[in-house]
């Protein structure tokens, strides 16, 4: 049995209160915190930021997940790595840049864990060159950009092919899958290969109220 972790997706928090969602999700046991940085371009939509994450890497323990959906990555690299460290993992796209053996070798470099993250409509030869040399894919079962939308099925099969390929080359690959991950789609995830289930508005962050521990153990024993 795979070991599941649940990295709790911080931009779905309530942005008036992130330093109380940081101290809720680390009582109530995620494993990682997703931490998305868009920059307009890349996808339609602005959010999180260097200094945001520089905030945060002090009020918690946990480490990160970071997904770069941006263009040219390798710009800022370099900044991000200064504030995350070797139990942090960083995410660029494969369409972001143009050399990214280079800058995934840099990522590493600078003791960070490397990823790459796949759109939904990315195929998963991209990762041919680059599956042996890096720690975690990020399998995005949605388009990047916004929360709430539908889960594309025809992901799970390119999540089944990373697995296999991995288990070949690189065994200790962890997958993570990210867009609408719940009780309802976390079982075909666990089937298909996944390894980190990315938790948003529709597993864990359903209002002050929610008793993210439950609902964190719930998504594990869905997994089960």
């Amino acid at each position: 049995m795979r070991d599941i972790k649940v990295s709790a997706s911080i931009m779905c928090g309530n942005p008036l209160k992130f330093g109380w969602e940081l101290e809720k999700l680390e009582k109530s046991g995620a494993d990682l915190i997703h931490f998305d940085v868009m920059d307009g371009h890349y996808v339609e939509n602005i959010a999180m930021g260097i200094y945001m994450l520089e905030q945060m890497k002090k009020k918690t323990s946990i480490p990160f997940d970071v997904h770069l959906a941006m263009f040219n990555p390798e710009k800022y690299i370099e900044k991000f790595c200064d504030i995350l460290d070797e139990n942090d993992y960083l995410h660029i796209h494969p369409e972001s840049t143009i050399h990214i053996h280079r800058v995934l070798r840099d990522i590493k470099k600078m003791g960070v864990k490397a990823g790459v993250a796949l759109n939904p409509a990315t195929n998963e030869d991209a990762l041919e060159y680059l599956i042996e040399d890096i720690d975690i894919v990020l399998a995005m079962t949605v388009s990047p950009g916004f929360a709430g939308q539908k889960f594309i099925k025809q992901t799970l099969g390119k999540i089944k092919a990373i697995r296999e390929r991995a288990n070949e080359v690189n065994p200790d690959l962890l997958i993570a899958v990210d867009g609408n991950i719940n009780k309802n789609t976390i079982p075909d995830c666990i089937k298909a290969g996944a390894d980190v289930l990315v938790a948003g508005t529709s597993s864990i962050f359903k209002g002050e109220d929610a008793d993210y521990k439950a609902l964190m153990n719930e998504m594990r024993s869905c997994a089960d």
